[in-house]
């Protein structure tokens, strides 16, 4: 959350109370979910034709992240939603902070504060929150293991029991995360997000089977990782 309220979703600041004067500074995983605006909205007035996802590219704060101890796990492209409710999600991404309060350090940077105006600018809607992996699950999430021609599954549950589509086609668990709160979105809470490596060769089976429609307590995707903007050690870049 920046010093200013964002436009693209409500900050949860109860919930971010909460990190404030305890012990316990473990590690954070943003997960973020994006939808674009058609076309930029800047508001200092600037004359920009670009769209919401041209201004996002913008936006990349590999500086302030790294600064923090930071840095970007994972970037896809949404490309068939399969369970969930009108919101038409466009990016998924996964920034790791080494300490909740490490978020709320990198908004006071100059750097990020410039650069937030492009992130204002691009986003229609986000909710951002914050997981932490589970006793049984890799820490931090497998995803070095994608590689090229690889598809995501991701799942994000308010109920823990909700039926996991992964099991309907061969997969892959890289990684199954506690929700501990939404950090900005909007009054919606969140229990679990699940992510699987699948083929290409069963993305049509999980398509023909779900389809969008108006469930409000899950979001199921199939997702293209972005290489290029994945801030992985064996690869360059970054997206947050």
């Amino acid at each position: 959350m920046s010093s200013h309220a964002p436009r693209y979703g409500t900050p949860n600041v109860s919930y971010v109370r909460t990190w404030f004067g305890g012990t316990d500074e473990k590690a954070m995983w943003a997960l973020n979910l994006m939808k674009y605006r058609a076309i930029a909205d800047y508001q200092d007035g600037r004359d920009v034709n670009i769209t919401g996802a041209e201004a996002d590219m913008l936006y990349m704060p590999d500086g302030p992240l790294n600064a923090i101890g930071g840095r970007v796990m994972m970037a896809a492209e949404v490309v068939h939603r399969l369970r969930g409710d009108s919101i038409e999600w466009d990016m998924v991404a996964v920034a790791f902070y080494p300490r909740r309060m490490a978020m709320l350090e990198m908004q006071m940077l100059p750097e990020f504060i410039d650069l937030h105006v492009h992130k204002d600018a691009a986003m229609d809607f986000t909710i951002v929150m914050a997981t932490m992996p589970t006793a049984d699950s890799p820490a931090p999430a497998d995803w070095s293991a994608l590689s090229e021609g690889d598809m995501l599954l991701m799942q994000v549950v308010a109920d823990a029991t909700t039926a996991d589509l992964a099991e309907l086609v061969p997969s892959r668990r890289i990684g199954l995360y506690d929700v501990e709160g939404v950090i900005v979105g909007d009054d919606r809470a969140w229990m679990q997000a699940r992510w699987d490596i699948i083929s290409r060769d069963d993305v049509a089976t999980l398509t023909a089977a779900f389809a969008a429609n108006d469930d409000s307590s899950v979001y199921a995707m199939i997702l293209e990782p972005r290489f290029d903007v994945m801030n992985d050690p064996a690869r360059g870049g970054s997206k947050s």
